[in-house]
């Protein structure tokens, strides 16, 4: 069975349908992301026709449409020529060159794109207030959050990232209403930062999160959601695209620091350089 064919012949479907395959054609990239209630939300529907939907059209339930889908999708996506930027094992050193460069340029680009001056500026807002930035990520997210601490020492500000999960449940329950925490999740479903962010919530601690995914679990509970590009298919290298749109957002938010306080982060930085210049 072809799940796009079918979803595509419109005259079968119901209006309440027709509106949830409206938004899952146009929004393709993302439904890998989306539970049914999300879909739902995002349609105005409810959760049963989303299920509803997906049984009409042969399927077990959503999560089972979400893996057809997903594929059927990507396979039209080569086809039409939208994985210009994949890499493949037919790829040369120059093109991978070619191609990586592109990845990065499109992940801030993007990034940019759907970027709020108003969202900057309030995050900006709770980082410039708080004593102390808590940084709180896992695995290869923890690369990000190194770097995010280290700009925002150099901006004056702060700031404590743990490598160690145990370390980062301990972290949470010392902090206090002086600090902000600050997350960086691609998917906002980590189990533990969640749990993390539930420990914060309750102490009425401010939150951060610095995503790829607009809903989620942790977006929920946080103050402030701050996305950056998502990859548009498999080999597009999700984790570099991520890395480059989060450390773009970093830099963006270290720059509002430092030019808020330009005069005396100057005097700090001239200070650092003389110590350690070779």
């Amino acid at each position: 069975m072809n799940i796009l064919k079918t979803l595509r012949e419109k005259e079968r479907f119901s209006a309440t349908e027709q509106l949830i395959i409206d938004y899952i054609l146009k929004n393709y990239r993302e439904i890998s992301y989306l539970s049914a209630r999300e879909l739902a939300e995002k349609t105005y529907t409810s959760s049963a026709a989303v299920v509803r939907l997906c049984q009409k059209i042969g399927l077990k339930g959503y999560v089972d449409f979400k893996i057809r889908f997903s594929g059927e999708a990507m396979q039209e996506s080569m086809k039409t020529g939208e994985y210009q930027n994949s890499i493949t094992n037919r790829d040369t050193i120059i093109s991978i060159i070619d191609k990586v460069t592109r990845i990065n340029v499109a992940a801030i680009e993007e990034t940019r794109k759907d970027t709020e001056p108003g969202q900057i500026m309030r995050a900006a807002q709770l980082l410039d207030h708080a004593g102390h930035v808590d940084f709180y990520a896992m695995d290869n997210n923890l690369h990000i959050a190194d770097i995010a601490c280290y700009s925002f020492l150099h901006a004056g500000k702060l700031s404590t990232v743990n490598s160690h999960v145990n370390a980062q449940y301990v972290q949470a329950m010392a902090a206090d209403k002086t600090h902000v925490a600050f997350f960086i999740s691609r998917t906002g479903e980590n189990r533990k930062l969640i749990e993390i962010a539930k420990i914060l919530k309750q102490k009425k601690i401010k939150i951060i999160l610095l995503t790829a995914v607009k809903i989620s679990t942790l977006g929920q509970i946080a103050n402030e959601v701050l996305c950056v590009a998502t990859e548009k298919n498999f080999n597009e290298l999700g984790t570099l695209v991520f890395l480059a749109g989060a450390k773009y957002m970093i830099d963006i938010l270290f720059s509002v620091l430092f030019a808020r306080h330009y005069e005396v982060a100057m005097v700090r930085n001239m200070s650092f350089e003389k110590l350690f210049r070779v």
